[in-house]
């Protein structure tokens, strides 16, 4: 059996039923829940492109996007939408390492064999016991969705070093509850610092959601 196989198997027997007791529904190593509105999150177990029969590192990926997020990134990808939600698509990100890793290093997990499989997905699932499940769960809430955003943290993002993503999302937020002061001062910060090679982005973003707001 190839450390591939050992993580594969580890990963569907023992994460695939606590990805389940949560809502959760997939495969390994991609599990989503979603709730009536529209909202995703997703868990992903993701394995370095560097790994081989021998050895495999491997990481868990977390992803939340709120429906009106994704309802712009199909505005705005077209055909290129793919039909279910991937990691990469997320509002907010994060990554969770082994219990250990030092503050702002990107540990990953090592798999040799079952052993080694058994040992990094237990630790997996500790990880996702503490910030993992109940962060992804909390974000199901719109107003602590707008409060983490206006907390200015979404997780691998944070507001000091990307302001206008931060405006552009909680414009995103705001825009279905109709035009209002709050949507304005968003759009208008999002649109006013915004370089010039983005600027027809800037404004194809800015007229797609003011419409939207205009239809609720």
């Amino acid at each position: 059996m190839t450390a591939q196989d050992a993580l594969k198997a580890a990963l569907r027997d023992r994460l695939g039923p606590v990805a389940r007791s949560h809502g959760y529904r997939g495969s390994a190593p991609t599990w989503r829940k979603s709730s009536t509105a529209g909202d995703w999150a997703v868990v992903n177990a993701e394995s370095s492109s560097f790994s081989s029969a021998k050895q495999v590192r491997c990481v868990v990926n977390l992803a939340f996007a709120p429906e009106p997020w994704l309802r712009w990134q199909a505005e705005n990808l077209g055909a290129g939408m793919p039909k279910s939600v991937p990691e990469s698509l997320g509002l907010y990100r994060e990554r969770l390492h082994p219990e250990g890793t030092p503050e702002g290093t990107d540990g990953w997990w090592d798999v040799f064999d079952d052993e080694s499989a058994r040992v990094a997905v237990a630790d997996m699932s500790v990880q996702l016991d503490r910030a993992g499940w109940p962060v992804l769960e909390g974000m199901f809430s719109p107003d602590a969705m707008m409060a983490r955003l206006r907390d200015g943290d979404l997780g691998m993002m944070k507001r000091a070093h990307q302001g206008i993503f931060f405006a552009r999302a909680e414009a995103l937020l705001l825009m279905d509850a109709g035009p209002s002061d709050a949507l304005e001062s968003q759009l208008d910060y999002a649109l006013s610092n915004v370089i010039p090679a983005q600027r027809e982005n800037a404004e194809r973003f800015d007229a797609w959601v003011r419409a939207e707001a205009a239809k609720a």
